[in-house]
């Protein structure tokens, strides 16, 4: 990639960019009047449909109303709504039409497909667009060419036609001729059904092209597992290279140049090393985008190892199925603004969340340093949304708070994205138990971030075959969570390990989380948990692989 291509685009995208970047700043200035004009937008908007004629959002002229008017969502409580639009087309959620959903994984086995409309989808383009313009603004990390990695922008349709796929999918597909010859990867590539065939198509097409500067995908795992099947596929991969062809994928993909110098090149690096790193496969890469907090902090530290000492590791940003919700203004301190102007956001600290106190409060309100569990109204229907995330207060900006991610909110374990739930832990250990005739004493599921798997701690006085009993747990939760059976066939997510708890060890660990101060009349156990937070005492000699 040229130099005169570099400032042509640097140059195309701060023409279109740089007002609305301003007008971003400006209003981040006066926030609570900013949220308070984006609420009332929406509510205006929507004010016909199903939904706001059963919560009188015509008569919705305050904030305090409008918390009074509509109660907390989460998905399931808008799944009969997003269904009934979805099958017939009426305006239930949103006067404007639903032009693509979002799936991800849902608290129940059922996948959530998240309503897009066509305002949502020009939202999200437009924040894409200008976390861009903030990233050339303060590095020159697009210099070369871009390796970016996302979803497949269309995996379904509804019954009516619409398509149903990734967010980072469809922006990808619709961006311009000219920012996709930038890109290294072709969209098309993520409609590869085959996860393996597609990470191995992903690396041919980027081991191909040698001028990279960038690389951009949400979790940095995802960097972590394509380089493990570029060493794994490493003589097929440079064939392909070499002659310039690609593997039988079913579906029509770009082809390539025959780059046999470029082929030899990789090989004389793997006679020396061994195995490739992505310091010898692009050596001038400049910048890394992906999420780096939270649970993704772990793979991060795993990712620097394998990348040129002076690359830099960017965070991407708060993004989600249902919301693009920040974008990083400062890189090196790492300030997310959020989307001030397109989403109405509701916050509440963790304790109050977790101790059944609804202390809501607005943007313009948050304490620097504290921890909330944040809440979003979109023009896309989703009214005071629990999204159950948490986040941290990190700065300001002019007047608006920043924040940042830090981990998915009670009851949930997210290491790589597969968004695991307690229920369905608790689902899953009944189906175990039923398959297997089992009936422990008391179980939990462990997230280890650091070997990236679960550990099945469980308490039984029957013998029993570990083995059996991980992969038929392992199978059952992939049945009912189709992130997590994702990142189990794409192996981002390791096996699940088994570890024997001694007889009484749930009493035991009852007593002592009553003793440390929870009250013995609404004690529950907490079945689903982070290895590196949980008080459950563990003797390494009972864990198996």
């Amino acid at each position: 990639m040229g130099l005169f291509t570099y400032f042509l685009f640097k140059t195309v995208l701060t023409v279109k960019q740089r007002p609305f970047y301003r007008a971003m700043m400006n209003a981040a200035k006066d926030p609570k009047r900013i949220q308070e004009e984006v609420l009332k937008r929406i509510v205006h908007t929507n004010r016909d449909t199903e939904f706001g004629s059963k919560h009188q959002f015509e008569n919705v002229d305050s904030v305090e109303h409008y918390r009074k008017q509509v109660p907390v969502h989460d998905f399931e409580l808008l799944r009969p709504y997003i269904e009934q639009q979805q099958n017939t087309g009426a305006d239930v959620l949103t006067a404007e039409p639903v032009v693509h959903y979002n799936r991800t994984s849902g608290t129940t086995g059922t996948p959530k497909d998240v309503p897009i409309t066509q305002t949502g989808v020009a939202e999200t383009r437009q924040l894409s667009q200008l976390g861009a313009f903030a990233l050339i603004q303060q590095t020159s990390i697009f210099t070369g060419k871009v390796f970016a990695i996302g979803g497949a922008a269309v995996e379904d349709y509804t019954s009516n036609g619409t398509p149903i796929g990734s967010a980072s999918g469809l922006i990808y597909r619709q961006q311009s001729r000219f920012v996709r010859t930038r890109y290294v990867i072709p969209p098309e590539t993520f409609d590869v059904q085959d996860s393996e065939l597609r990470y191995v198509v992903m690396a041919i097409y980027g081991l191909h092209e040698q001028k990279v500067s960038t690389m951009a995908t949400a979790n940095p795992s995802t960097f972590v597992r394509l380089l493990e099947v570029i060493n794994n596929n490493i003589d097929d991969i440079l064939s392909h290279i070499e002659q310039g062809s690609l593997p039988d994928c079913q579906i029509s993909l770009p082809t390539l140049k025959p780059n046999p110098a470029r082929a030899e090149q990789l090989r004389n690096l793997i006679s020396k090393s061994q195995k490739l790193i992505y310091k010898d496969i692009w050596p001038k890469v400049k910048g890394v985008v992906v999420w780096s907090g939270g649970s993704c902090r772990f793979a991060v530290s795993k990712l620097r190892k394998l990348l040129p000492s002076r690359t830099q590791i960017m965070e991407l940003g708060y993004n989600a199925s249902e919301v693009r919700g920040t974008i990083n203004v400062d890189i090196n301190k790492n300030l997310c603004l959020p989307s001030l102007q397109h989403v109405y956001y509701e916050f509440v600290t963790v304790d109050d969340w977790e101790n059944d106190q609804q202390n809501f409060v607005g943007l313009h309100e948050l304490q620097e340093d504290t921890f909330y569990y944040i809440f979003i109204t979109t023009s896309s229907g989703l009214y005071r949304y629990n999204i159950n995330d948490v986040v941290r207060v990190t700065g300001e900006i002019h007047a608006t708070p920043t924040i940042e991610f830090v981990r998915k909110g009670r009851g949930v374990t997210n290491i790589t994205g597969e968004k695991l739930t307690e229920s369905q832990v608790m689902e899953g250990m009944e189906r175990l138990c039923s398959e297997l005739t089992i009936d422990p004493d008391f179980f939990v599921l462990l997230a280890d971030e650091l070997e990236s798997s679960y550990l099945l701690c469980i308490e039984l006085n029957t013998e029993h075959d570990p083995i059996v009993l991980t992969l038929t747990f392992d199978n059952i939760l992939q049945q009912l969570n189709i992130e997590y059976e994702s990142k189990r066939k794409s192996e981002r997510l390791g096996p699940m390990r088994y570890h024997r708890l001694p007889n009484g060890a749930g009493y035991a660990y009852r007593s002592y989380l009553i003793s440390a101060g929870q009250r013995d009349s609404q004690f529950k156990y907490q079945h689903l948990q982070y290895l590196r937070t949980t008080s459950l005492q563990l003797d390494s000699s009972s864990t198996t692989r």
